[in-house]
């Protein structure tokens, strides 16, 4: 054993020379001790590498947090190119380190804090306001102008296309009678919408009165309680037998009537109508036992009807028959309500009519032919 180190001792002693004459500056030296080389600094220096191996000003774990990141991405990009297409954006990958990132990991990850990021509008928003942005951070100072004229009309556009929508809502439950009738200005003047949808809104009207008078005619008809003209009109559909007949006048046992007109007042026929209706007012004005009464499609206030009733010509008192329409079921404007105080049984004719037409109605319920 002692021989063998003997000769190792001998071998070194040989080589010293060769050493001192290798003219190793103090920097390759320096580098060759270090460990790590140009391409992996994790990786061990191989024989006469010390020219490439580069030196570090920072802590090792700059770099590999470096390395660690570009890692995770590259993971998260290739799993979400495979993931299958279902039309959701797909979550980002959380990131697999446990616990808060390190200073040099958050400047890695989002950049220094002394690179400020351009202000940019959302994805969500208009593209001219995307563009005026654009505009803004580049310093064009005349396109962002005009992008910013075209935002303003889009605004204004806006503001109408809403504002006509809005319209058209409230005129539409206006229709469907879900919300009273818009007042007409007194000089006369109507929106522009309602000039623009005045067909469509007749023609709504009609549609639903229609509705609403099937039903309530085909719900009386179950119950055996229609009368008048409501019996005539359905009498010819095929959910009603045609053996039933309609039920006759009702016939108040003191005589006493009263008859409730509900017309409408803004009717272009209305002062034509309330001429028809002088007649009767000649003939039962004398009558204490027969009562007649105008009913309004709108609500006014007391002036209103007193000067409704001065405009019309309307030969009885005005009342407000808006609230009171419902009840009674009034489908149609003209409509005649025959009450029998004493016993309150009804009797409908709607439509225009004929004043010895409703005389015979009154006479008929008085229980007098004549």
């Amino acid at each position: 054993m002692r021989f063998l180190h003997s000769i190792i001792f001998t071998a070194l002693l040989a080589a010293m020379p060769a050493l001192s004459s290798a003219q190793a500056t103090d920097g390759e030296l320096k580098g060759f001790w270090a460990k790590g080389d140009a391409v992996d600094f994790k990786a061990p220096v191989h024989e006469n590498s010390s020219a490439t191996v580069i030196y570090r000003d920072y802590p090792a774990t700059v770099d590999e947090a470096k390395l660690r990141i570009q890692k995770e991405t590259a993971e998260a990009l290739k799993s979400a190119q495979n993931a299958p297409e279902n039309g959701q954006n797909t979550a980002p990958a959380q990131s697999k380190t446990s616990g808060p990132l390190t200073r040099e990991q958050i400047i890695a990850k989002y950049g220094s804090p002394d690179q400020p990021s351009p202000v940019k509008a959302q994805k969500e928003s208009p593209m001219e306001m995307q563009a005026l942005f654009e505009a803004l951070n580049s310093g064009d100072k005349e396109l962002a102008w005009q992008y910013s004229i075209a935002l303003a009309r889009r605004n204004t556009q806006i503001q109408q296309t809403v504002s006509k929508a809005t319209d058209y809502q409230l005129l539409a439950s206006e229709a469907l009678g879900m919300r009273p009738a818009q007042e007409v200005e007194e000089s006369g003047q109507v929106g522009a919408v309602r000039m623009e949808l005045k067909e469509l809104m007749e023609k709504t009207r009609l549609e639903e009165s229609q509705r609403k008078l099937s039903q309530d005619q085909l719900l009386a008809a179950s119950k055996g309680q229609l009368t008048g003209d409501e019996w005539a009109e359905t009498a010819s559909t095929a959910s009603l037998s045609k053996e039933r007949v309609a039920p006759k006048i009702p016939v108040d046992p003191d005589g006493k009537v009263k008859l409730l007109i509900f017309f409408d007042e803004r009717s272009l026929q209305v002062k034509e109508f309330s001429n028809s209706l002088k007649p009767l007012a000649e003939k039962f004005k004398d009558d204490p036992n027969v009562s007649m009464v105008g009913l309004t499609m709108r609500t006014y206030e007391l002036p209103g009807l007193k000067k409704l009733g001065a405009l019309t010509s309307f030969p009885f008192p005005l009342v407000n028959g808006e609230a009171l329409a419902p009840e009674l079921r009034i489908q149609r404007y003209p409509t005649f309500v025959f009450l029998a105080l004493t016993s309150r049984q009804t009797y409908h004719l709607e439509g225009m009519r004929a004043a010895d037409e409703v005389e015979k109605v009154l006479r008929t319920m008085k229980g007098s032919a004549k």
